[in-house]
């Protein structure tokens, strides 16, 4: 809360600048620190001075007033850092859009010190600094400020056309501020998809050197339209300009992942993280990939450090628990010991504190009971899991209204690794769930049936579907065939392998005495995944195989 007691008024000082009509606000956890700062802002003319301990405080106070000028600390004690509360007031809108965002820190951590200018305060303030360094500072800022009021303004309401038309006259007028409308224009350019514009303003900036801000409008031009090879050699050439642009390795391995190209997507992420780990989009962004890959180590490590740093703060969900919980029980399957033991009490230990903190929602209640359920699963430890399967069950029994598909999607997960999938596959194929799911909710079931196996085994199977397809390429259908059997043998009802598996048996038809025997291969493929209905990725090409086998065997008879 906001220490009303601390606030003082006084009239304005012998200062250049002028505060006496302007507020502020200090957060800092320590009190010492607090009023040696709200000493220089009341000698410096500030009209008013709130202070506060903690980012909830800052919060609260910026619901209540509008602050000319916030002063935060990064260490705010145990709930939000300085970081997340200038994140969080701006996605609730609490700021004034010609507001000054001062972080003060006394952190020199590289993390830290990414992780704050990423989240593009206003200034970024060593400790500790004396009177004469902050004067100088407010005034450089209320300066830019108060030029470029009217562009705040219109930037903050999204009125482009407004924005545009002032940032080219202060640009035309060889205005102090040019380099920061520049950007702006950039930015509107973007947002207006102006490609024309956005091109010449860059190319005219780059004609004599490499500009960050200038190439990296060029590369998003370039992955808005959908042109990932340029974007990828936009994005290359300005990490090899400006190699701790973090926000290219962020945009790089998204393209990458466009293209197909996961493991490179994933080394390109890591080298983000390794600048800059503190941003929660980013390390959920390596959860995704980690997946994709089969690193189910890195998945672990990226998913515990996305909640970590969504805990406390808007952002934060029961979904990060649940994914934690997830991760761990498919890390532990292929782990002994103690290290098994640790991934599962690591687990266990997430599901308690996300039942206690969301203790009052009954959907957080059922999730928790599926996910408990499919961790004992993932152990084979069958009556735990069968247990909290019953209980999930039971809530759901009593609120039928919490059947929605996502909640239904995961109860046919926990009843599919039980060992019940006809029940799984009847609650899935129900015409009322059908109607009410999204494309991205009926595709998660899919991949799900494809391979219902722990991450680890699928990074098998994929790596033995590699040099399948190697030796398929080679025309060693022989070879390609034992290699494609041993990646079933790991996951068969997965579509792709069984598929290449088919296609290959069909080239090996044509030089093969034994065309029978190819031929059972083929129709054993196609029972394996008769799960793959119309609107399944690979339906097509399972179709256009069955008809190239049917006349074939019409052919042949």
């Amino acid at each position: 809360m906001v220490d009303i007691n601390t606030r003082i008024r006084s009239g304005p000082t012998k200062s250049s600048h002028s505060y006496a009509e302007y507020s502020a606000l200090v957060a800092d956890e320590f009190e010492n620190s607090r009023q040696s700062i709200r000493q220089m802002l009341v000698a410096l003319g500030f009209s008013l001075v709130d202070q506060t301990s903690t980012g909830k405080g800052v919060v609260e106070a910026c619901y209540a007033r509008k602050y000319d000028l916030v002063l935060c600390d990064f260490r705010l004690g145990h709930g939000k850092n300085g970081q997340q509360v200038l994140e969080e007031l701006r996605q609730l809108k609490l700021l004034k859009s010609d507001a000054i965002f001062i972080v003060v820190s006394a952190e020199t951590s590289r993390d830290v010190v990414f992780g704050i200018m990423e989240s593009h305060p206003d200034d970024y303030l060593s400790k500790p600094f004396t009177q004469g360094v902050l004067s100088k500072r407010l005034e450089r800022l209320f300066a830019q400020n108060n030029a470029l009021v009217d562009m705040k303004e219109a930037q903050a309401k999204q009125d482009f056309s407004r924005l545009q038309g002032l940032c080219e006259h202060h640009i035309a007028s060889q205005g102090r501020y040019s380099v920061w409308c520049k950007k702006a224009l950039v930015d509107t350019f973007l947002a207006t998809q102006s490609w024309s514009e956005l091109t010449r303003l860059c190319e005219q900036e780059l004609q004599e050197r490499d500009i960050e801000w200038a190439m990296l409008g060029m590369a998003k031009m370039h992955l808005l339209q959908e042109e990932w090879d340029l974007a990828i050699q936009s994005l290359e050439s300005i990490l090899k300009s400006f190699p701790q642009s973090v926000e290219s390795y962020d945009l790089l391995a998204s393209c990458l992942q466009k293209k197909g190209r996961y493991h490179k997507a994933q080394q390109v992420l890591e080298e983000g993280i390794k600048l800059s780990p503190l941003v929660a989009s980013r390390q959920q962004n390596m959860v995704n990939l980690s997946r994709e890959n089969g690193d189910i180590q890195s998945a672990v490590k990226a998913g515990q450090q996305a909640l970590k740093l969504t805990m406390n703060t808007i952002n934060e969900s029961p979904e990060e628990y649940f994914q934690v919980v997830d991760l761990l029980a498919d890390a532990a399957v292929d782990l002994e010991g103690r290290d098994r033991k640790k991934m599962t009490d690591d687990a266990l230990l997430a599901l308690s504190k996300v039942s206690k903190k969301y203790s009052d929602l009954h959907e957080v209640r059922v999730k928790k009971a599926l996910s408990e359920s499919r961790l004992y699963s993932a152990q084979g430890h069958n009556k735990h899991a069968q247990a909290s399967l019953s209980t999930a069950q039971a809530l759901l029994k009593e609120s039928p209204e919490l059947k929605t598909p996502d909640i239904v999607i995961e109860l046919g997960k926990t009843l599919f690794l039980a060992g019940q999938k006809g029940e799984a596959i009847q609650l899935w194929q129900s015409d009322n769930l059908l109607s009410d799911m999204s494309a991205e909710q009926e595709q998660a079931i899919f991949d799900f049936i494809d391979e219902p196996i722990p991450m680890g085994a699928r990074a098998r199977a994929k790596s033995l579907n590699s040099q399948g397809l190697n030796f398929y390429a080679k025309k060693d259908y022989d070879e390609a065939i034992r290699v494609f059997e041993a990646a079933l043998e790991i996951s068969p009802n997965q579509p792709g392998l069984n598929l290449n598996l088919a296609q290959t048996a069909i080239k090996k038809m044509a030089t093969s005495p034994n065309k029978r025997a190819m031929l059972a291969k083929c129709q054993e493929a196609f029972a394996r995944i008769s799960h793959v209905k119309e609107n399944h990725k690979q339906f097509s090409r399972l179709q256009a195989l069955k008809n190239y086998v049917a006349k074939y065997h019409q052919d042949s008879v």
